[in-house]
Order: C-alpha cells, then sequence, then structure tokens
C-alpha cells in the first residue's frame, strides 16, 4: 500500500501512516533497521508499507521511502 506519515514520535518511534487508498490510519512502529531504511520521517512523507495484523489491530511494517505501483 501506498501512505503519507502522518504523526510519528521519534522518542517512542512509533506513529501514524494514512493509505492514499482511503480507509482510517493504521498504526506503525519502526525499528533501527527500518530508520535505516527510511532516514529522516517527517509528517507529509510518502511512503510504501504492507499491512499485517499486530498485537492491537491493523499495523503498518517494511516501511519504505516513496510510493510504489500497485500490483
Amino acid at each position: 500500500m501506498n501512505g503519507e506519515i502522518i504523526w510519528y514520535s521519534p522518542a517512542k518511534h512509533y506513529g501514524f501512516v494514512a493509505p492514499v487508498e482511503g480507509g482510517g490510519d493504521i498504526v506503525f512502529h519502526l525499528q533501527e533497521t527500518d530508520l535505516a531504511v527510511l532516514g529522516a520521517v517527517t509528517r507529509g512523507m510518502a511512503v510504501h508499507f504492507v499491512v499485517a495484523q499486530g498485537p492491537c489491530g491493523l499495523a503498518a511494517r517494511r516501511l519504505e521511502p516513496g510510493h510504489m505501483p500497485e500490483h
């Protein structure tokens, strides 16, 4: 999926992404390896991600910078 970062807490390494396709915002949690791929995470940043079931509902995983074509 493609989306946009709408909020991010650098201190806690989590935030929310709004899917371009619509629907509700999706939470994400970043590890050090994710930060190495993404670089500086900012509000409004375009990202590509996959959605997976997390412990408290849906979560965005494997965030990458930019939008990717959907298959």
